[in-house]
């Protein structure tokens, strides 16, 4: 939790885990320096562990030496403890007012004891296995992203959780929250653009508003006018060297609509730096049949040009993996992006290079059989996944 400590206070903030045990961990360090460095009382809402489990790790780490002193922190609701389901599922309806006016007088007590205010951690995790999501998402929608009330809050969210929501009701939480951690919060693959994706392998998740059919290119449509324009301009501005393959690149004019998009951006050089490849037929199908040897051709490509012009940092964006996928080629896709995780770190760790290569997937394969059973596969290959915006939920 790197940024943990910089946290604004009464902020509303979004967090997303890889795992039930990560989740805990950064839970109660971030109650911690909430309780001992920022004199504030402090709220875990779980059912992840037992309310002695938690205290058995509270007295473990934190600056309390007995239980006997834990438990007059809890009498006097310094510190408290709740279960998931006793708050929200004591009865047969969950009443949000009740909810807020808990929070609001656990935290007027905290400032009745000196303390500036309430520091929470609520762990959302029974409302998807009870079936109650669509009810999170309207909890979520009707709160502010920060309060002019003493209380900072965290909603923690598992990611397999996360990743069952709709573009729409993410989109609900990403506006409701404001988005600091970088660990297991949501960030975006353009921020800190000059470090934090060089030498990654990332997978970003389009949203696809119409049904993809082969002469059409609607699934990316609104990526290039966005995101594709906004990874590879930006690396084009810091004077990169850019790759471009897509299959889209077959249709006529996509090439000079790129181009065009990159240079509104005000990009100089834009053809010195960017190849775009144009035969992508040839890679897909050699794909298709396991054959790799036009993408170890270009990887020579790449690393001969990078070489020549004295590019040490390098862009690529390729397409080729999901339409694979699409077509139900599971294993020649996982081959292909296999290779690409060994070339991405082969150009890195044995060239010194800086190479980082973000694949599109259109997002609306995971949910349907049998695409849904090889998702894991996919992500399992990347260090990063992202939405098509760019905020990531895998780091």
């Amino acid at each position: 939790m790197p940024q943990i400590t910089h946290i604004q206070d009464n902020s509303h903030i979004l967090g997303v885990y890889s795992s039930p045990q990560r989740k805990i961990e950064d839970g109660l360090e971030y109650l911690r320096i909430g309780f001992e460095e920022k004199n504030e009382a402090v709220l875990l809402i779980t059912d992840e562990l037992t309310k002695d489990e938690v205290r058995n790790e509270i007295i473990k780490n934190w600056k309390i030496s007995s239980s006997e002193e834990l438990s007059n922190l809890e009498k006097n609701c310094i510190i408290n403890i709740k279960s998931s389901s006793k708050l929200y599922f004591s009865t047969n309806t969950i009443d949000r007012d009740n909810i807020l006016k808990q929070y609001s007088d656990i935290t007027n007590k905290a400032i009745e004891k000196g303390k500036r205010g309430l520091r929470a951690f609520v762990d959302l995790r029974i409302f998807f296995e009870r079936g109650y999501k669509n009810y999170v998402i309207e909890f979520e929608k009707s709160l502010p992203p920060s309060y002019d009330f003493p209380l900072t809050f965290i909603c923690a969210y598992d990611l397999d959780d996360f990743e069952k929501l709709d573009h729409q009701s993410r989109k609900i939480l990403f506006d409701h929250h404001i988005l600091h951690l970088r660990d297991n919060l949501f960030q975006s693959i353009f921020d800190n653009i000059n470090s934090s994706i060089l030498a990654k392998h990332i997978c970003m998740h389009c949203e696809d508003n119409q049904r993809q059919t082969s002469s059409s290119s609607s699934s990316f449509v609104p990526i290039i006018k966005n995101s594709i324009i906004q990874y590879l301009g930006e690396g084009l501005r810091q004077k990169q060297l850019c790759v471009y393959i897509s299959m889209y690149n077959l249709k006529k004019g996509h090439q000079k609509n790129i181009i065009s998009q990159i240079s509104h951006l005000k990009v100089p050089q834009v053809e010195d730096n960017l190849i775009i490849i144009l035969n992508t037929d040839n890679y897909y199908i050699n794909a298709a049949c396991d054959n790799l040897k036009p993408f170890e051709d270009l990887k020579k490509l790449i690393f001969e040009k990078a070489t020549l012009d004295n590019k040490k940092d390098i862009r690529i964006v390729c397409d080729i993996p999901n339409f694979l996928f699409n077509n139900k080629h599971f294993d020649q896709c996982m081959a292909l992006e296999e290779w690409w995780d060994e070339t991405i770190e082969d150009l890195n760790k044995r060239h010194g290079l800086n190479a980082s290569l973000l694949c599109l997937y259109n997002s609306n394969n995971f949910e349907k059989t049998p695409f849904k059973y090889h998702r894991h596969r996919i992500n399992d290959n990347h260090s990063i996944i992202c939405d098509s915006e760019g905020r990531t939920f895998k780091i």
